[in-house]
């Protein structure tokens, strides 16, 4: 039955499907023209930033990469003993509080009454194709905020698109950053894809027998598969690998990649080990 609805969330999040980040129907074309969403934009950067108290302004960085499902969170906490210290981007956290204000909105009733083949409707966190898109924008203005104080942070990325890596190694060096961590995980595609399903299908049992309100959050299929290219390494290691040159400009002091592989149940081993200098 998990895979009979996940085929069919797969299909309306499709490029032309209901559910797709490009949809008419999302929050960033439902509120275009909408002057009054830059102000809760601003307001929810401000409450996502004073959620959590203040970070030291130690100027010491963390980028996760890894295919959605690779196990990036485990990774991260397992490594980082010191994480307290650090401000988490996590754009899940921003499309939870998106989904949150469609819901007091009320614009995606007829998405939420839409009954799956399990016979119970689609969970408000199965939308989150909807706010994606939003949801990186908000993601991206708090993070330049914290950068701008050289808090200590971690931005938890894929690292899938090639200038993602570089472009973040420019912000942190321009702010004066003078450590930056990169944690990869090299997960197959099949292993990504399975523990992606399996993190959502637990999330929608809690929403179906009433204990989680928002239910787990669906991963199309494709936003997987578009990390992966068939080549030895999935592209968010390739591109992960790739910052070290990057870092030989010495504009950031001390730059570390590490590459991990899954060995087990939250276990990993190092495959690739860089620093600079």
């Amino acid at each position: 039955m998990r895979d009979v609805v996940a085929a069919e969330l797969n299909a309306l999040s499709a490029p032309d499907g209901p559910l797709s980040a490009y949809s008419d129907r999302s929050t960033t074309s439902l509120y275009a023209a909408d002057v009054g969403r830059y102000a809760f934009r601003r307001q929810l950067i401000e409450q996502y930033r004073e959620r959590d108290g203040l970070y030291p302004d130690g100027g010491a960085a963390i980028i996760t990469a890894g295919a959605p499902g690779a196990g990036k969170s485990t990774l991260r906490d397992s490594q980082v003993n010191n994480l307290a210290d650090y401000r988490i981007i996590d754009a899940d956290k921003v499309k939870d509080a998106l989904i949150q204000q469609a819901l007091s909105d009320d614009i995606y009733a007829d998405r939420l009454a839409t009954q799956l083949a399990d016979g119970h409707k689609i969970a408000p966190r199965e939308l989150a194709a909807l706010v994606h898109r939003e949801s990186v924008a908000v993601t991206e203005q708090a993070r330049s905020r914290c950068v701008d104080r050289r808090e200590n942070i971690v931005v938890e990325g894929t690292l899938a698109w090639q200038e993602q890596g570089p472009a973040l190694f420019e912000e942190f060096a321009t702010a004066g950053y003078s450590s930056l961590r990169v944690f990869a995980v090299e997960a197959d595609r099949k292993l990504a894809h399975e523990q992606a399903l399996r993190r959502w299908w637990t999330g929608r049992s809690q929403f179906t027998c009433g204990a989680d309100a928002l239910g787990g959050r669906f991963i199309p299929a494709e936003s997987i598969d578009a990390c992966y290219a068939g080549g030895e390494m999935s592209l968010c290691s390739e591109h992960a690998i790739k910052l070290i040159d990057v870092a030989q400009s010495g504009r950031i002091a001390h730059v570390h990649v590490t590459v991990f592989r899954p060995t087990g149940e939250n276990a990993f081993e190092a495959v690739v080990d860089l620093e600079y200098p």
